[in-house]
């Protein structure tokens, strides 16, 4: 996690020997992408992982396995909010749906970040700490283009209605994740889709 007072980390420590680990933004991004891919079996992701953290192929398992462990762990790390694994098994439901995807709104952080930061994130891959673009990433203002569309997507519809709601709805499924439109969110759409007739024909 990032630290003002120690530097950034891109070692790893094994068997008493240092490894260099390449931390840029657009390789864990590249890592998260991978987690999702249903094609890879567990043990292909932890070899592919390790490939492109370490640059060379798997030889030692146990390395592997280990390696993906702990950088898994510390890149999702994060500065507030840690006990919302423990609120979960305590019975507090948590929105399963994804607020963002890096992959389908990569063009909207891209904007986002040279907006409000000036950097161009095509010219900063292999540069750009992942700890470095998290830390901006979570920084992004209201009045970014992301943050807009992360704006719509959690817009509470209950207390609209006519036209208002009609043009937030058209808009939730404008920016709907490909990840969400499970049978569960299309249900809620017709749902809402009810509800407009209902208001027009008022």
């Amino acid at each position: 996690m990032l630290s003002l007072s120690e530097p950034l980390g891109n070692e790893f420590e094994y068997d008493n020997k240092v490894y260099h680990i390449d931390l840029a933004f657009d390789t864990v991004l590249r890592f998260y992408e991978m987690l999702d891919d249903q094609r890879l079996d567990d043990p292909e992701k932890i070899a592919t992982a390790f490939e492109m953290f370490f640059n060379q192929p798997v030889k030692d398992a146990n390395f592997a396995v280990t390696a993906f462990e702990q950088i898994t762990k510390y890149i999702s790390m994060k500065p507030y909010g840690n006990d919302d694994e423990e609120e979960d098994q305590q019975g507090v439901a948590r929105d399963p749906r994804r607020l963002y995807s890096f992959k389908q709104d990569a063009e909207a952080i891209f904007a986002s970040f040279y907006e409000q930061y000036g950097i161009n994130l095509v010219h900063e891959q292999g540069k750009l700490h992942w700890d470095e673009f998290k830390a901006l990433f979570q920084g992004l203002g209201p009045n970014t283009y992301f943050q807009r569309i992360i704006d719509i997507r959690t817009k509470d519809t209950k207390d609209l209605e006519g036209e208002q709601l009609s043009k937030v709805i058209q808009a939730q499924q404008f920016y709907e994740l490909d990840v969400n439109k499970s049978q569960a969110a299309k249900e809620e759409q017709f749902a809402n889709f009810g509800e407009i007739l209902k208001n027009w024909a008022q």
